[in-house]
C-alpha cells in the first residue's frame, strides 16, 4: 500500500509549477483557483535514508507528485510567504479527506511505471521553508530547525548531475550524423507532450519531449505507444512531469541518451536525472546553442528559476525544406536561437494555454499547428484566447484530443 494511504502524511516539497486554472470569463481574477504542484519525498525519514531514495538506493515508492488546489492568496496565507514561486521549499502535512475541511489536494507516489495510483488527500498544514539560493539561514526552533536541514540536505542533493553539465559539444556531434525527418508526429498522450520525428518507414529519429500524464491527468490518457526505435534520442524541453514522464510510462525511453537543459530539480526528477547520468545518457545544455544536422537547440531566455521559460526550443527541417517550430511550454517570444526564417510549422506552446508577448507567425502566412492536450484536463487547457489568437496569426489548429467530429489521435506536420 502507498505510503499515502498510511494516515497522515508529512513531505518536503520544492514547488515545480503553479498554474492558474483557465477560465476566460472570470470576472474576479483573484478568485481564480491555482494547481500549485510539487515534486516531494516522504518527511518521516532521516537525510540518509532520503539521500539514498533520491539516488534510487532505497524504496523509491517514497518519491511523491502533490498538486493543492486553492487561490493565491488563500495559499500564501497558509504558507506564511510573501509570494509563491518555482525552487521554494516546503513542509506539508496532508490528511484524508473525511478527517477535516480545507483545500483539496491530490498526491501520487512513484510505482513501477510512474506516478499512477491517485490519493485524493486534504491540506492540514503547509509551512515554508526556504527557497534556492538563500543565504544562510537564521536560527528557528528546533522541530522547524530539524525539518529545515532535512530539506536542505534533500535541496543540495537535488542538484543537476554535475556530470552532465556542459554537454552542448557531445550533443551536437550526437545529432550532427540525423538525417532530417519525413515528419512530425505529435503523439496523442492525453495531457502531456510527446512527439517524434520519423523517417517514411515510420522509424523514429528522435523525440521532442518524452511525456505521458501523471495521476492528476490519467483519465486523459490513450493508448501508450510502441516505438520502433526505443533508444532514439530524446530532446527534454523542460523538468516538467507532464514532458518527462515518459521515461517511467513508456518502453524503450529510459534506454536513449536525454539532451535536456541544466534546471533544478526535485527529488523525483533528480532520481531520473541521476539514472541518465549514471548511464552516461544525460547531456547537459546550459546555455550555448547546439545546431547539428536538421537541428537547432536554443536555451530559452526567461526568468530564471521557471521551468517553462528557460527550457529547449527546438528548430528541425524536414525533407521537404519546410520548418518545425517547437517551444515546450515557453513563450514564442523567447526562441532561441533566433528564427532565420518563419516556420510552416509548430507545436502550439504550452498545450495551447495563454502565454504572453505574441504568436510567431507562420510561413507564407499560414501553417499548420497541432495543439497536444487532453480534453478535461485539470488545468482547462486549451485556452479559448489563446487558440485565438492562433487563427488570428494564420495558424490553422489540430487537436490531439477528440474536438468536434474529429476523434482523438496522432496528428502529422509535414511533409
Amino acid at each position: 500500500m502507498s505510503f499515502l494511504r498510511e494516515g497522515p502524511v508529512s513531505l518536503i516539497a520544492r514547488l515545480v509549477r503553479s498554474e492558474a486554472i483557465t477560465n476566460d470569463d472570470l470576472v474576479l481574477p483573484k478568485a481564480n483557483r491555482v494547481a500549485f504542484e510539487f515534486d516531494s519525498i516522504d518527511a518521516r525519514m532521516s537525510a540518509d535514508e532520503a539521500l539514498a531514495t533520491i539516488a534510487d538506493r532505497a524504496d523509491r515508492s517514497r518519491l511523491a507528485v502533490l498538486k493543492i488546489l486553492t487561490t493565491a492568496e488563500n495559499f500564501r496565507h497558509l504558507a506564511d510567504v510573501r509570494e509563491a514561486s518555482d525552487g521554494q521549499w516546503y513542509r506539508i502535512d496532508l490528511l484524508p479527506r473525511e478527517k477535516r475541511s480545507g483545500p483539496f489536494a491530490w498526491a501520487s507516489s512513484l510505482g513501477g511505471a510512474g506516478y499512477e495510483e491517485i490519493v485524493p488527500l486534504v491540506l492540514d498544514e503547509i509551512r515554508y521553508l526556504f527557497s534556492e539560493g538563500d543565504s544562510p539561514l537564521s536560527p528557528v526552533g528546533a522541530a522547524v530547525g530539524n525539518e529545515r536541514a532535512l530539506a536542505q540536505a534533500i535541496a543540495e542533493a537535488c542538484k543537476f548531475p554535475e556530470s552532465a553539465i556542459g554537454k552542448s559539444r557531445i550533443a551536437s556531434n550526437l545529432l550532427s550524423g540525423t538525417n532530417p525527418p519525413h515528419k512530425i508526429v505529435v503523439r496523442d498522450v492525453g495531457q502531456a507532450s510527446f512527439c517524434s520525428a520519423i523517417d517514411e518507414h515510420g522509424n523514429e529519429l528522435f523525440h521532442l519531449d518524452a511525456g505521458w500524464p501523471i495521476s492528476y491527468n490519467k483519465k486523459t490518457t490513450f493508448i501508450k505507444p510502441e516505438l520502433k526505435v526505443p533508444d532514439a534520442p530524446v530532446i527534454l524541453s523542460h523538468w516538467d512531469w507532464d514532458h518527462l514522464h515518459g521515461y517511467h510510462a513508456i518502453a524503450g525511453l529510459a534506454d536513449g541518451t536525454w539532451i535536456v537543459p541544466v534546471q533544478r530539480l526535485g527529488p523525483g526528477a533528480k532520481l531520473v536525472a541521476e539514472k541518465l547520468a549514471t548511464n552516461n545518457r544525460l547531456l547537459g545544455v546550459s546555455s550555448a546553442n547546439v545546431s547539428a544536422g536538421p537541428l537547432r537547440l536554443g536555451r530559452c531566455k526567461g526568468k530564471a528559476g521557471n521551468l517553462n521559460q528557460t527550457g529547449l526550443c527546438v528548430q528541425t527541417a524536414l525533407q521537404s525544406g519546410k520548418t518545425v517550430l517547437f517551444m515546450g511550454d515557453a513563450d514564442y517570444d523567447l526562441v532561441r536561437p533566433r528564427l532565420t526564417a518563419l516556420p510552416d510549422f509548430i507545436v502550439a506552446t504550452h498545450h495551447g494555454a495563454k502565454f504572453t508577448g505574441s504568436v510567431v507567425l507562420p510561413n507564407g502566412g499560414s501553417g499548420q499547428c497541432v495543439v497536444s492536450v487532453g480534453k478535461g484536463n485539470g488545468y482547462g487547457h486549451p485556452s479559448n484566447l489563446a487558440i485565438a489568437n492562433h487563427s488570428s496569426a494564420g495558424w490553422l489548429i489540430e487537436y490531439t484530443c477528440h474536438w468536434g467530429w474529429v476523434p482523438r489521435g496522432n496528428r502529422y506536420l509535414g511533409p
